[in-house]
């Protein structure tokens, strides 16, 4: 005789057998055995396990977009191999500098408000000796930026010279200078360092006043004294940078590198 259903060849070739059974949770339910001893669990349990397990996988993927993500961000703001792990926290202090202490706090405070400090452009400048780390404590803070949503950009002063002015060749030098103003956040290296040329002054100043127009932040690394940058930075940029609350912080302890 030819069998109904599927449902009828189950029961015929394995031998199908159902029960009632309580769910603690969700009462009663049709339990199904196909093969002996197995039998099946609360239909509402098992959907809600598996919503479970995709909002784990999602979450997942999500994360782990978001580790990308941040991971291309970090790799196109300049930060260099060597400080691709310093982070402000992880910046030794000796307790007989308490200027490293003071340092510290100024980077972790300007890290922490970045979202203030985007609404003023407050700059900060970091000065002092070779191997202080200046580049350690900036590096930490492009890192905190770049994780909050944030973009930021790392880059010496002759490497952003070098840049604009290979725009003479071909492209528009206001336009090579937006790609300075634009980041959140810029950081410029070895600030001082050598004697510019007019056309180097001219750029660097175009670079400053810009984000200066807009409100975007700036932190400067120096290896010049205060007073060295007092007197040998250009009036103009120096007013910029210091003006709504920018700060000076002196690195005035000797190299780590020493």
């Amino acid at each position: 005789m030819a069998l109904k259903s599927a449902s009828d060849f189950l029961k015929s070739y394995y031998g199908v057998k159902t029960e009632r059974r309580e769910c603690a949770e969700h009462g009663e339910y049709t339990s199904k055995s196909i093969f002996r001893g197995v039998w099946t669990g609360c239909p509402v349990c098992q959907k809600l396990k598996a919503a479970d397990e995709m909002a784990a996988y999602a979450e997942t993927l999500r994360r782990e977009a978001m580790r990308d993500g941040l991971k291309k961000r970090i790799g196109r703001s300049g930060i260099a191999e060597r400080f691709r792990d310093c982070r402000i926290e992880n910046y030794a202090v000796s307790e007989s500098i308490p200027g490293m202490a003071r340092a510290k706090a100024a980077a972790a405070e300007y890290a922490q408000n970045f979202a203030d400090v985007l609404q003023t452009g407050r700059n900060m400048i970091f000065s002092g000796k070779r191997g202080t780390g200046k580049n350690h404590l900036a590096c930490g803070i492009a890192h905190e930026v770049i994780a909050a949503g944030h973009t930021a950009l790392v880059i010496t002063v002759g490497d952003m010279l070098r840049t604009v002015k290979d725009s003479f060749g071909g492209g528009s030098e206001s336009e090579a200078v937006g790609i300075f103003v634009k980041p959140d956040l810029l950081v410029l290296d070895e600030f001082g360092a050598g004697n510019l040329s007019e056309t180097d002054g001219r750029i660097l100043f175009s670079v400053i006043n810009g984000r200066y127009e807009r409100l975007m932040p700036t932190l400067v690394l120096t290896n010049l004294s205060a007073k060295d940058f007092r007197e040998n930075v250009d009036a103009r940029i120096r007013d910029r940078l210091r003006d709504g609350g920018g700060k000076l912080i002196p690195f005035d302890w000797d190299s780590y590198r020493a």
